[in-house]
């Protein structure tokens, strides 16, 4: 009997696990398709205000592993100032070709903040959204800068992924 007992608790269990992952999965995609993640771009142009400042803190002199840069920059979409970045460079590898960087940073907009970091060599800059605060929670996505102008400012565009909230 005892037997017989534990093989109906053993199903009654199975079937009790398997009627709540059919409820979970079921409403798990209802959740999605009625909460997908929606996709914010932000095109701007970016101003130094303080030029990039080297920190030669590793020897030997110059640039070399260890080394760090400092920028500040003012950030304009359709003539209009938006706010501000603040970018932390680590170098991680010197070679003929140039720098190849860490890079870390936080772009300051009116409604939250969108905190950045990748790895560049300057050839191409490609770094990822990792985060952000206010509007920006829950956000993933990436930092990509387009061309720099004649001037000097970066023609750049984010693009955010904000992750559909769980119900």
């Amino acid at each position: 009997m005892k037997p017989l007992f534990m093989f109906s608790l053993l199903l009654t269990t199975l079937a009790l696990v398997g009627g709540v992952t059919a409820v979970l999965v079921g409403s798990g995609g209802r959740a999605t398709a009625a909460g997908a993640d929606a996709v914010t771009t932000i095109t701007f142009r970016a101003h130094e205000v303080i030029k990039p400042k080297p920190l030669d803190i590793a020897k030997p002199a110059g640039p070399s592993l260890g080394d760090e840069l400092i920028e500040k920059e003012v950030l304009y979409a359709n003539g209009k100032r938006i706010g501000y970045d603040l970018a932390h460079f680590t170098f991680a590898g010197v070679s003929r070709k140039g720098p190849d960087v860490i890079v870390q940073g936080v772009l300051v907009l009116r409604d939250g903040t969108i905190n950045f970091l990748g790895e560049t060599t300057f050839q191409r800059i490609r770094v990822g959204v990792v985060g952000g605060t206010g509007a920006y929670q829950q956000v993933l996505g990436q930092l990509t800068i387009l061309r720099t102008l004649k001037n000097g400012d970066d023609i750049d565009v984010v693009r955010l992924v904000h992750l559909a909230k769980a119900r």
